[in-house]
């Protein structure tokens, strides 16, 4: 992955103030290969290689996506790594039919979830004690802004896994009620996608490029 300041990541980031200050970020833009890595070549791979997926990398890219920005500093998101054949088989059966031979398939699943006591870590984050008596006293409200804060972070996982050479397929057809009994029943976590993670194949599987709505559609000025 490239841009014009670009600088390598080796290992997982200790102390982002430091990384911060290798980087002129008011110069900073990705170039043509970063952004076709990211985004415009980049598909929902339905075929991957035999390659493993390294936990060092998942690791790794975690360490760096976590500092993407959410409300109040908030990181309600939480990963469960399927790595053994019984837990996969947990997953698999709770799965849409036509979602269970890719589960099935993929190098590495990660259930991508929520944790609702996210304020639980609130002190770490930087947040105030307030607002955690307050999330803590609202629990209707605290659970949207897990959900909602969990989504863009899994917007954040996939590009950073893309940017460390891997292909990403979102899976949101599986039962999440019954995911969660299963995997989650003595946590707080609550299930939201289930990401399927490799090495890309020569032939991703995808198809043809789909189109997307143009920015007259999608922008409005006011």
């Amino acid at each position: 992955m490239s841009g014009t300041a670009h600088t390598p990541h080796t290992n997982r980031t200790k102390d982002p103030k430091i990384h911060a200050t290798m980087v002129d970020m008011s110069r900073f833009t990705l170039d043509a290969a970063a952004r076709d890595a990211l985004f415009l070549a980049a598909r929902s791979t339905l075929n991957f290689s035999d390659e493993p997926v390294s936990m060092d990398t998942v690791r790794d890219v975690w360490d760096l996506i976590k500092w993407g920005p959410t409300a109040f500093n908030t990181v309600p998101l939480r990963l469960a790594a399927i790595t053994s054949q019984e837990g996969r088989a947990r997953v698999t059966q709770h799965a849409a039919a036509g979602n269970q031979a890719k589960v099935e398939s993929a190098p590495l699943v990660l259930v991508a979830a929520r944790d609702d006591r996210f304020h639980d870590h609130h002190a770490l984050t930087g947040g105030s004690p307030d607002l955690a008596a307050k999330l803590e006293a609202n629990p209707e409200s605290r659970i949207r802004t897990a959900h909602t804060n969990a989504m863009l972070q899994i917007g954040y996982l996939i590009v950073g896994l893309r940017g460390a050479g891997l292909a990403v397929r979102p899976v949101g057809g599986f039962d999440r009620d019954a995911l969660d009994a299963d995997l989650f029943d003595d946590s707080t976590w609550r299930s939201e996608l289930i990401l399927l993670v490799g090495h890309p194949a020569d032939d991703h599987g995808a198809g043809d490029r789909k189109g997307r709505i143009t920015t007259d559609i999608a922008i409005k000025e006011f």
